[in-house]
This record gives C-alpha cells, sequence and structure tokens, in this order.
C-alpha cells in the first residue's frame, strides 16, 4: 500500500510538471488543446496531448498558443500574487497613442476665461480692438477737484493704416483753493480721434489726422474742435521693444467759450508719442502735443501725458495716469493750468498693445 501511495504521488508529480511545461492551444471555437509541442511551420502546428494523441492543427483555426508555461514550484505570497495581479492589469491595458493630447485639469478659472474670450470672439466686430477705462481722479490747477471718470477707446489697424478713438466722461466735484467756500459739481466729456496712413508698408513715413472735441464745464469751454494733420516719422526700436512717433504740422481750433469772441485759431503744432514695452507685465506710454497760435506766437497750448500700466490679471490692467495741460490760446482769464493723477482700472478686452 506504500509503495502504491508512493507510486501515485510521484505519477502525480510528473503530470503535474508535465502540463506546467506544455503548450497550452485555444482554438477558435473555445476549445483548448494541452500538449506537448512536437513541430510548427508557418502554416501548422502538431502537439501530442495526453489526452487525444497526436494532433495537426492548422494555424488558421487557432485563436491563440502559449508556449513554455513555467511551473509554480510553491505556492505564491501575497506580495507575488499582488504583483502579478498588477502585471496582469498593465498587459491588460491598452496601449497609448503617442499623438493623443494630454488631458489637462481644467480649473474654475481657466474654464470662465475661455467663456469670456469666446464670447468677444463671437460678439466683437471681426479686426476692431476695444478697451474700457474708469479712473478716480485729483486734479489741481485753481482750485482743488475730485472726479470720477470713465472711457471707452476704440482702435482698428489694416496694413498701412491705423485708426484710433476715445470717448470720455467726467463728474467733477470742484473746490475753490481760498478757504473752500465755494463748491460747484460740473462736468465734461469729449472725443479724441486719430487716423494715421504709412506711406507704404516698408517705410515708416506716414500722414496723421488728428480730430479732438470737447466740452469742459469747469473752464467754461462750451465747445471746441482742435484738427491737425501732421506728416511724420516712426522710431522703431525692437530690440528695446520701443516705438518713438514724431509729427510735425498745421492745426485749426474752433472754440465756443465764455468770454472769448475769437471763434478760430489757426496754429502750427507737435505730435509726439512713447511706447516702451519694459515687461510682459509692465509698460510706459507717453504722448506730448504742443501748438502755437499762428498770428500770435506769445499765445501757444500743451498737453502732456505719462501712463505706468501694469498687467493684473488675464481681463484687467492697473495703470497710473499722469497728465499735465497748459492752455494759454483761449480767453486770458480762463483756466490755463491743469494737472491730473489718476489712478485707473481697464479692462482690455481684445485691445493688443
Amino acid at each position: 500500500m506504500k509503495l502504491f501511495n508512493k507510486a501515485l504521488v510521484v505519477v502525480c508529480i510528473a503530470a503535474f510538471a508535465a502540463a506546467a511545461h506544455a503548450e497550452v492551444v485555444t482554438l477558435k471555437n473555445g476549445d483548448r488543446v494541452t500538449g506537448k509541442l512536437i513541430s510548427e511551420n508557418p502554416d501548422q502546428v502538431v502537439i501530442e496531448s495526453p489526452a487525444f494523441g497526436v494532433l495537426t492543427i492548422a494555424k488558421t483555426n487557432m485563436a491563440s498558443m502559449i508556449k513554455d508555461t513555467p511551473a509554480p514550484t510553491a505556492a505564491p505570497s501575497e506580495a507575488t500574487t499582488q504583483a502579478a495581479a498588477s502585471q496582469t492589469a498593465v498587459a491588460a491595458a491598452p496601449a497609448e497613442d503617442p499623438t493623443a493630447p494630454t488631458p489637462k485639469k481644467r480649473e474654475p478659472l481657466g474654464e470662465s476665461l475661455d467663456a469670456y474670450r469666446d464670447f468677444l470672439k463671437d460678439y466683437l466686430p471681426e479686426g476692431w480692438q476695444f478697451r474700457l477705462r474708469g479712473a478716480l481722479e485729483y486734479k489741481e490747477s485753481i482750485s482743488e477737484t475730485f472726479d470720477v471718470g470713465v472711457a471707452f477707446d476704440v482702435k482698428r489697424v489694416w496694413k498701412q493704416s491705423e485708426f484710433n478713438g476715445s470717448l470720455y466722461y467726467n463728474y467733477t466735484t470742484e473746490k475753490a483753493n481760498e478757504n473752500a467756500v465755494r463748491e460747484t459739481t460740473t462736468d465734461k466729456y469729449g472725443a479724441d480721434t486719430s487716423f494715421r496712413y504709412n506711406f507704404t508698408e516698408d517705410t515708416n513715413w506716414y500722414v496723421k489726422n488728428l480730430l479732438n472735441y470737447k466740452r469742459d464745464t469747469v473752464k467754461g469751454i462750451h465747445d471746441q474742435v482742435d484738427e491737425a494733420v501732421t506728416f511724420g516719422y516712426r522710431f522703431d526700436f525692437k530690440q528695446y521693444d520701443l516705438i518713438i512717433d514724431i509729427a510735425p504740422g498745421p492745426a485749426a481750433r474752433y472754440v465756443n467759450a465764455d468770454g472769448y469772441d475769437q471763434k478760430w485759431v489757426f496754429m502750427a503744432v507737435l505730435d509726439e508719442s512713447l511706447s516702451w514695452k519694459i515687461s510682459d507685465l509692465l509698460r510706459l506710454e507717453q504722448s506730448f502735443y504742443g501748438g502755437i497760435n499762428a498770428t500770435n506766437l506769445n499765445k501757444y497750448t500743451m498737453y502732456l501725458k505719462l501712463g505706468l500700466i501694469f498687467k493684473a490679471t488675464d481681463v484687467m490692467d492697473i495703470a497710473l495716469r499722469y497728465s499735465y495741460e497748459y492752455d494759454g490760446i483761449n480767453d486770458d482769464n480762463a483756466q490755463k493750468t491743469e494737472q491730473r493723477l489718476l489712478l485707473s482700472f481697464e479692462f482690455p478686452f481684445n485691445w493688443v498693445y
């Protein structure tokens, strides 16, 4: 009996070892054949199966064949089982497509910005650029003035031409400097436009038309229109991201103001502007406009504007803007000097600097 048991154990071990090293052929109909591989060619395989003997199987009938499956020598540990399961999962996972885009986690803010840009693209006229500015202003001249202002800018660029326009409105509270006994509430508004035409696409020479209108109840100006035609040159220092424009020319002014009888004034003017991109977040803007009365050289006017613009977010800029104005052409008794310092919150929409 003991001898029979030993023989049975030996047979089982041999059968187990043979099965462990056997090939497994899976047929397309789902059947499996386990046995020893005798021979193989491109058309067929020959298997010696303990159950069916020697079989010749055409490869057209085969779904798969697993060769030389190693026999386990011991019960696998838990770690080995987990590793094998992990490898099986990796092997079962589909191969990555190298051309497929990498998925990115979308943040709520990023989705809002995308929706904002899509809105601008769909509803703003093609080719036109827009910017909205709002500011708190402190002004000092013969009086102390505090006002709230808003401006709307528009720009269009063609191959050889560029149009710029600005509409503005200011609500002003004014106090007299002497003992602050007089206080008035006034407003002013206007529009500034410019159209520049380059003579050719490859030259920096251009002709520019400036047309401005304003109404200023602080200065007693009911209507004032200035128009100038200038001829200029653009200095483009690309290595410094710096652009300077200088353009002189003739100009005319129509003014309807308190205490001023002369309606028309002819002038010679100089228009100058500077734009410097200091960095991706900071830029400097500067402009100067000066004119002298052609019939009375003692009367002249000048405007100086400075702006330091900081890109705060993708949708808003914060700017510190300063302006100085001297106007000695209108009535001698009218206010001549004016300074402004503005903290401006600006929304550039699709504006390109």
